[in-house]
């Protein structure tokens, strides 16, 4: 019985750990796990602003669950095979338990997913409906959105022990679309997967009901207070210019693409994302690709940034209710916040990356 096991366990890690388009099964379950949930919570937005809430197991919640469920099964296998192994250094141990970092993080960034939705249903069961109920800051939704981003943060790391960073000589970065392969765009998904939660959060109620961002007060502090911090580190992780437009055009493209799915089957309402800055991303990329790595150039840049996203914003919120941010003179007080904001936002960025690269989480492979 035990040498039953112990072939049973022995084939489940090779599995696990089979490279496919040069990433391991384990890391492909991650990014096929994190569409899955981003596609499922776009969908589930739309269920709750049409219908309202029926049960706990409607399909929207099967689909994130599910993608959910899937993340946990795999984080779980890895730290079971990996802790049969011999002590490994490279890894985060805790007692006889070890696994890479990003799988303790994952775990519990899961584990508090998962008990956000236990709290959901008592949430709904016990309370009922009350004005802003529904909305993605309700308690149990806003905890289980700092589980995902935990969740993905984990996923992120795991993911970027397989994939080597190409990087030239002279230091200058690449483009998205250069030496591009299955394993750089699953690392750049899961960079997507984390924008979209952050421009998600940023919304509120915006992405639920009528008032779609009628006030451009709030919102957009909170997007800058993040997104462009994970802009950069995306592009200095992966050492690609483009990656930032493409974290925030995919999630924009999805949205789309899932309002106009369930709106044909007649659904009355989908939610709508923040364009996340779009065209301050595009620019960002350029002046990447321009000036590299360094820091200073951060430092005028930010204030451009958020600027051009208030800009960007400001159109985008007209284009879709037509009576924007009124009365304006609030949003007026609040952009020398957000250029503040958003500047100490791109340097901190800056930072986490060189910590990253400082720590030995980066792996380079040099290319002419």
């Amino acid at each position: 019985m035990t040498a039953m096991v112990a072939t049973a366990m022995q084939w489940g890690e090779s599995i696990i750990w089979r490279r496919v388009w040069g990433l391991s099964l384990a890391s492909w379950a991650f990014v096929i796990s994190g569409l899955c949930s981003f596609i499922g919570l776009l969908w589930d937005g739309a269920w709750h602003a049409s219908w309202g809430r029926d049960t706990f197991f409607i399909p929207p919640h099967d689909l994130m669950y599910g993608g959910i469920s899937l993340s946990m099964a795999m984080a779980v296998a890895i730290l079971v095979t990996a802790s049969r192994r011999l002590r490994d250094p490279s890894m985060l141990q805790l007692g006889f338990l070890q696994a890479p970092l990003g799988i303790w993080i994952s775990i519990v960034g899961m584990v508090v997913m998962f008990a956000s939705a236990a709290y959901d249903d008592w949430w709904h069961n016990t309370i009922g409906h009350v004005e802003g109920d529904v909305v993605l800051w309700s308690p149990p939704h806003f905890l289980g959105l700092l589980g995902a981003l935990g969740t993905l943060g984990g996923a992120v790391l795991f993911v970027l022990r397989e994939v080597p960073i190409p990087t030239r000589a002279n230091g200058k970065p690449l483009w998205f679309w250069e030496r591009l392969n299955f394993p750089a765009l699953g690392l750049v998904l899961c960079f997507s997967y984390l924008a979209f939660l952050l421009s998600a959060i940023s919304m509120d109620r915006y992405v639920i009901y009528d008032r779609l961002r009628f006030d451009g007060s709030v919102y957009p502090i909170l997007a800058l207070l993040f997104g462009p911090a994970l802009l950069v580190v995306a592009q200095r992780v992966t050492n690609r210019a483009g990656v930032a437009t493409f974290t925030v055009l995919l999630g924009f493209i999805l949205a789309a693409l899932v309002a106009f799915i369930v709106k044909s089957f007649g659904f009355p309402r989908a939610a709508s994302l923040p364009i996340m800055g779009l065209v301050s991303a595009l620019l960002l990329d350029v002046a990447f690709m321009r000036f590299g790595r360094g820091l200073k150039w951060l430092v005028w840049f930010g204030p451009v940034f958020v600027l051009v996203f208030y800009a960007t914003e400001f159109l985008w919120a007209w284009y879709l209710t037509r009576y924007p941010w009124w009365p304006i003179q609030n949003t007026l007080l609040m952009i020398p916040v957000g250029v503040v904001v958003g500047t100490a936002s791109v340097l901190v960025g800056a930072w986490v990356a060189d910590r990253m690269e400082r720590a030995g989480w980066i792996k380079h492979i040099s290319i002419k």
